[in-house]
């Protein structure tokens, strides 16, 4: 009752809890007659007649009557299988984090096929690159032979640079 009056800050609980506070359990004789002798003479009671104005007191120095037992076995039985509900949904948060760990991002595995994709393109391009200078190179030793060719009637070069 205080969790729920100081945390949750209800009102109609707090309201409750002040009127079961004001409210005795077991008049004695003396009150009764009292009370009967008040509300012959006037009409009413003190508590309707003069009505106090509410003093807000703090949850934790508020007297509260102990529960009977049954309705404290049911609160506790409350508190128990919502203690495992909680118990069983946290559980199972967890297991399906853990799942999702374990499974391979779809993601990253994309990113490392393109990664993979791009590394044999530059090696590719290395590989074209090497085959592009050496084939300039027999083509330079080919115009080298070329130019040193002369004809053997003339004896004048078979190919003219100019």
């Amino acid at each position: 009752m205080r969790l729920n009056v100081a945390l949750l800050r209800n009102t109609e609980a707090e309201k409750l809890a002040k009127e079961k506070a004001e409210t005795p359990t077991v008049k004695t004789e003396e009150q009764a007659k009292k009370e009967a002798e008040l509300l012959a003479k006037y009409g009413t009671t003190p508590k309707e007649s003069h009505p106090v104005k509410e003093v807000p007191v703090s949850p934790w120095r508020r007297k509260f009557r102990s529960l009977p037992e049954p309705k404290a076995v049911e609160l506790f039985a409350d508190v128990l299988g919502d203690a495992f509900i909680l118990f069983v949904a946290g559980g199972l948060i967890i297991y399906e984090y853990w799942k999702a760990l374990q499974k391979p991002d779809a993601n990253l595995e994309r990113i490392k096929e393109v990664y993979a994709k791009l590394d044999e393109l530059r090696e590719r391009e290395a590989e074209l690159e090497e085959r592009d200078i050496e084939q300039q190179r027999k083509i330079e030793s080919l115009e080298q032979v070329l130019l040193t060719l002369k004809d053997p009637k003339s004896k004048k070069p078979v190919v003219i640079v100019g």
